[in-house]
């Protein structure tokens, strides 16, 4: 996990270069991220669920950005306020399905 400001400038330039097209399609279960246009979807880390966990904190929530410079990447965002604090990059995404799911 990389969270700092030079890791959220990042994120946000991700975030501007994810297409904004495609359909979404009805999940199955939490895991289900979808096909290839399935982007800017809300993620949480697996086990993660606010507000009912006190061991909730800054980077366990996120907006799925799909695949960028061959890794696939989740823009962290902090609990309060809600901003863009860093990203974290996966070489696969059945990488990624290990740690987030879909919130």
């Amino acid at each position: 996990m990389t969270i700092s400001t030079t890791a959220a400038g990042q994120a946000l330039v991700f975030a501007l270069a994810t297409p904004r097209t495609g359909r979404l399609q009805p999940r199955r279960d939490r895991s289900d991220f979808g096909g290839a246009d399935s982007n800017l979807l809300k993620v949480r880390r697996i086990g993660r669920d606010y507000p009912c966990g006190d061991d909730v904190v800054d980077g366990d929530f996120g907006v799925y950005l799909g695949q960028h410079g061959g890794a696939f990447v989740v823009a962290l965002q902090s609990i309060y306020p809600i901003a863009v604090i860093g990203h974290e990059p996966f070489e696969s995404l059945d990488a990624l399905k290990r740690v987030w799911e879909l919130d």
